[in-house]
């Protein structure tokens, strides 16, 4: 169902998208590696979800799992805010563009043929602003252990 989702993200706009997000990630060039799963992301939403590091290492310790840290993490906070804000600038931008692409796309799904193609593409722009504005500090990771974590963390609220 993802391919099938992804396809029609690319079809519709998706690699324009992508295209921005690259364009980006190129004129920022020291972060480039760390922005490559970002525009992966942004080309091919579908099957993947941001999750913040913090809930991931929470649940690689809640189920005694070795806890390994990138590059970022070892360097600390002060990094990620940095990186977050050199990229902010741009991120307003594409936060404004998956606004926009979100709103025409659920104006689109006035047509009920239209809503199986419309609505997911509308959800997947409106899910990718938080990761437009802020990419660092989040893991894309596949929907389901996403899910698994996301349940985690809101069991140990509890």
């Amino acid at each position: 169902m993802a391919l099938i989702g992804n396809l029609v993200w690319f079809i519709f706009g998706g690699f324009l998208i992508g295209l921005v997000y690259f364009i980006g990630s190129i004129i920022l060039f020291p972060l480039f590696p760390f922005l490559t799963p970002l525009v992966g992301y942004a080309f091919w939403p579908f099957g993947r979800q941001p999750v913040s590091k913090s809930a991931i290492k929470a649940y690689k310790i809640e189920n005694n799992m070795d806890v390994d840290e990138d590059a970022f993490a070892k360097a600390g906070g002060i990094i990620i805010l940095l990186a977050n804000s050199l990229w902010f600038i741009f991120g307003i931008i594409l936060a404004i563009l998956h606004l926009i692409a979100g709103v025409i796309n659920l104006v689109l799904c006035v047509g009920v043929v239209s809503i199986p193609v419309c609505l997911p593409n509308a959800l997947a722009h409106f899910k990718m602003i938080k990761v437009a504005l802020f990419p660092f500090g989040v893991n894309l990771i596949s929907t389901s252990l996403a899910e698994d974590i996301l349940k985690s963390k809101a069991k140990s609220k509890l």
